[in-house]
């Protein structure tokens, strides 16, 4: 559903004596206009009739709570309030108990479900994570079943209660202090967004997306540092080959686009090439504009082929290092020269002076001619392929790999950390450990990966997968997920799962990652999946990744069948290895992972469990009565 505008950012605010006193039909035409006012239509029915619950369970365990706790008289609580940049999420009731935040979650349903323990979880820890007067506080995330009245229990960090034991709850969780209700409901909220929202709000409003994981990992650091380079090679008409390397999802991407939208008119333009054709189509589609965002094989057959030059003097290119290589570019194109030498023959033909920027990821070499690496680009730009001379700034893992000519390092040109997970940033170690088959070590991992709220989830049956991420989304207009699928893998499409290459090209994928979740053609929709090919480069916040039995665990390692194809290949293992490496690091809050009910597979399950991954629990899972004395 879209959002129609944010409005005050709450339904209702004042103290817990406030609320008390207010009647309820005065707090109810308040929550009522600020529905209206978010989504630009009324309340349903039902919709008013679950606030009226709310607001009896709620009234009576807080005047109950301050007939014991006078002073929570004077707690803050906010009704509805609006978590800003996220598309209209926002968490039943938020109480500043003390010196703690509290979220509450409120469901009309006797059951205890995983979707909605997660949905509470995340919003205490987007708070604790994103919400500047929420850092450093205790944030309690508490759900609320209305009509399982005998339960009191925790369920990891949330904790589960029905309206007999909520009372004493807010008691417990509160904590020593004060937090005043206005300037809580003013402090700034960064949230972490989207690939493609990042892209849209840079060429809307001219602004990086100062996420607070984003300064603290140096990102606006690396911006201005190539900025700085691009200016003295402007000034000095000097040919500049400058690399930024990272992890995936570390935010090269990000760098790459700002540097092309603080440089998009005037002298020395800038443009942005990459090779993965469906990440081009999505930034195109969401930016509406085909002039930012270009197809690197369609630059080379214009630019190299044509031997024509440019306007722009500033050429960056994502995923460098999986460049193609002589003998590919000739089997695939006819064309003699790797797209290294021909990119460094185009820049070189630009008037006075140009600059190459490469975007080098780790791990994500996924087709055939791309295992050449960045030794290539050493030969391009050395004499007799170069014909000027050209200055190096790169990381200092990468200087070896330019022997022999001038050489700058620097430090803030390697981005080490993922900004895809907003919090799990050790999960790229995670997935190596899982894919070389350390599964003791994986597992150790994963203990802290899921401390931090990434959630990590295995189920041999993809209708509960599909019916957990559709539960957790639910009340969500901008939640987005997916299924994920190997190409190679041959099994899936008997199992609901249809990864064959007619059914993949046939799809919009543009709209699979940016039309609404109401559409047949996105993603929510559950019933196309998108392989390697289609997600690298892009996320989605819980996708389903769907196992097939071409990297299947043989007992004592993982046998990999990856599929020949014409052109030949150094390492097909590897970059089999790749595929689930890229499918298994696209997730936000994390992942299912769907493992085909085949007896082939029931060791590929075992092994997925060993590492660390829990079963996906059922999210009809009836409530138990509360323990004596709960």
């Amino acid at each position: 559903m879209e959002v129609i505008r944010q409005g005050r950012g709450y339904g209702w605010r004042g103290s817990v004596g406030e609320f008390l006193e207010s009647p309820e039909r005065t707090w109810l035409a308040a929550l009522e206009e600020h529905h209206r006012g978010l989504l630009g239509t009324p309340a349903s029915g039902s919709q008013a009739a679950a606030w009226r619950v709310e607001h009896r369970v709620l009234a009576s365990a807080l005047r109950d709570l301050c007939l014991a706790e006078p002073a929570a008289q004077a707690w803050g609580v906010v009704f509805e309030f609006e978590l800003p940049l996220e598309g209209g999420r926002r968490p039943d009731v938020v109480l500043l108990a003390g010196g703690s935040v509290v979220v509450l979650e409120f469901k009309s349903t006797g059951t205890v479900r995983q979707p909605d323990i997660d949905q509470t979880d995340r919003y205490a820890r987007d708070l604790a994570d994103y919400h500047e007067a929420s850092q450093g506080r205790v944030a309690k995330p508490i759900l609320v079943l209305a009509a399982a009245s005998a339960l009191a229990e925790q369920r990891e960090d949330v904790i589960v209660t029905g309206p007999d034991g909520l009372g004493q709850y807010l008691d417990a969780t509160a904590t020593p202090g004060t937090i005043n209700l206005d300037s809580w409901l003013e402090a700034p909220y960064a949230p972490l967004p989207t690939l493609v929202e990042a892209a849209r709000r840079i060429f809307r409003d001219g602004e990086l997306p100062h996420v607070k994981c984003a300064l603290s990992l140096g990102i606006p650091a690396t911006v201005e540092l190539l900025a700085r380079l691009v200016r003295e090679a402007s000034e000095g008409r000097r040919r500049l080959l400058t690399f930024v390397t990272g992890v995936p999802g570390s935010g090269k991407t990000l760098v790459g686009l700002r540097l092309v939208y603080e440089r998009s008119d005037g002298e020395g333009r800038a443009t942005f090439l990459s090779g993965n054709g469906p990440l081009v189509k999505v930034l195109q589609d969401a930016l509406d504009s085909r002039v930012f965002v270009r197809d690197l094989h369609a630059f080379v057959r214009t630019y190299a082929i044509n031997k024509r030059t440019p306007g722009e003097h500033i050429l960056v290119f994502d995923e460098a290092q999986r460049a193609w290589d002589r003998e590919y570019m000739q089997l695939k194109r006819g064309i003699p020269g790797s797209e290294p030498e021909l990119l460094i023959g185009v820049a070189e033909r630009i008037p006075d002076w140009s600059a190459l920027v490469g975007l080098v990821g780790e791990g994500q070499e996924i087709h055939s001619g791309e295992e050449a690496g960045m030794p290539q680009w050493c030969a391009a730009a050395s004499p007799p392929t170069a014909t000027r001379t050209w200055t190096v700034h790169c990381p200092p893992k990468l200087a070896l790999d330019f022997e022999g000519l001038d050489v700058t390092t620097h430090e803030q040109l390697d981005l080490t950390a993922s900004l895809r997970s907003r919090q799990a940033e050790e999960l790229h170690r995670w997935v190596a450990l899982l894919l070389e088959g350390s599964l003791a070590l994986a597992a150790r991992l994963a203990v802290r990966v899921r401390g931090v709220g990434y959630q990590m989830y295995v189920t041999r049956d993809l209708a509960e997968a599909k019916a957990y991420v559709r539960a957790r989304y639910a009340e969500e207009a901008v939640g987005r997920y997916g299924l994920l699928a190997s190409s190679h893998a041959r099994i899936l499409s008997e199992h609901g799962v249809p990864n064959d290459f007619m059914a993949t090209s046939r799809m919009n994928i543009a709209k699979w990652f940016n039309a609404e979740p109401s559409d047949s053609r996105s993603s929510c929709a559950l019933t196309q999946p998108v392989t390697e090919f289609g997600c690298q480069g892009l996320e989605l916040d819980f996708p389903i990744v769907c196992w097939g039995e071409d990297y299947r665990w043989a007992g004592d390692g993982w046998a990999l069948t990856p599929i020949r194809r014409k052109y030949p290949q150094q390492d097909p293992v590897q970059l089999l290895r790749n595929v689930y490496r890229v499918l298994l690091t696209r997730g936000r809050d994390g992942m299912v992972v769907f493992v085909p009910d085949d007896r082939e597979l029931d060791t590929t399950e075992h092994a997925v469990l060993a590492a660390g991954v829990v079963p996906l629990p059922d999210h009809l899972e009836p409530a138990e009565p509360a323990a004596q004395g709960a």
